[in-house]
């Protein structure tokens, strides 16, 4: 039959006499209840029957209480050396590395569970936010293009423009005069104002990347940034590779920029040389 208990508080429960003897948290005050042990009395010898289905209502009060104290009860696979839960089939428990088969734990497994940095959840969320923050600044500023990458798309964009001018006017209209700079340029080979093209975009690169690793140089140290300067490509590159993860964007623009080079030297010699480019500043 169901036991009455009542709190210090003033609530009344109603548990089963199964629960008699067990300790659960009252659902109002959350003050520790110990079930008494129910009063045996004398009874009519009766003839046996069927034992009384439980009472719902006083189940439910006391799941309630267990409930309360943070007893839940689980559905599904559990680990038996820690409890937790585990998916169907599973062989190793990731938390504390039993091994279902064996019976044993794995030797070394350090499981280590992440809790929250502060007990305040105001101050956990507003130290969630900044580390959001900073994650969002750190992909922008990995989006944004570095200032001398623009400078060097601008430099090959204008030049490609002026050299596409060159050829089209030396070939489709009248020349200019083969004694001034512009008349000497509309008679370059084609694959001379290509190549010249090319040689100025690599330049152009090459400059400012290694403009960047300047930079870093004297943001480190005074003797760094002086070193790169007076020692462009031969000092600023290797000390960009010694630097990759701060430098390897201007690192691979070098390179690029060199390739540029090479491919411009070899247009400007299939077209006839750096006679006729010499000769067009003189």
């Amino acid at each position: 039959m169901p036991i009455k208990v009542k709190c210090s508080c003033g609530q009344v429960l109603s548990v089963s006499s199964k629960l008699a003897g067990k300790t659960g948290k009252c659902p109002k005050c959350s003050k520790p209840i110990k079930i008494p042990m129910p009063k045996k009395r004398a009874a009519p010898a009766a003839p046996a029957a069927s034992p009384a289905a439980p009472n719902p209502a006083a189940a439910g009060a006391f799941d309630s209480i267990l409930e309360d104290a943070g007893l839940t009860q689980k559905s599904g696979p559990t680990c038996p050396s820690c409890m937790a839960d585990i998916k169907p089939g599973t062989v190793i428990c990731t938390t504390c590395g039993f091994n279902l088969e064996s019976g044993e734990t794995m030797t070394g497994y350090d499981a280590v569970a992440s809790g929250p940095e502060f007990d305040n959840m105001y101050l956990q969320e507003a130290a969630d936010n900044m580390v959001r923050d900073q994650m969002m600044d750190h992909r922008r500023e990995q989006a944004q293009m570095p200032w001398w990458v623009i400078m060097s798309f601008f430099i090959g964009a204008v030049t490609l423009c002026a050299a596409g001018v060159i050829i089209v006017d030396g070939k489709l209209a009248t020349p200019a005069d083969e004694n001034t700079f512009i008349g000497k340029l509309q008679r370059w080979p084609v694959f001379t104002t290509i190549g010249m093209t090319a040689i100025i975009t690599g330049t152009a690169i090459i400059s400012f990347a290694h403009m960047s690793v300047t930079g870093f140089g004297f943001k480190k140290s005074w003797g760094q940034g002086f070193a790169c300067v007076f020692g462009p490509l031969a000092y600023s590159l290797v000390y960009g590779i010694m630097n990759w993860v701060d430098c390897k964007a201007a690192i691979k623009a070098i390179c690029v920029g060199l390739g540029f080079v090479g491919v411009g030297v070899f247009l400007v010699i299939q077209g006839g040389g750096f006679n006729d480019v010499i000769n067009a500043f003189r």
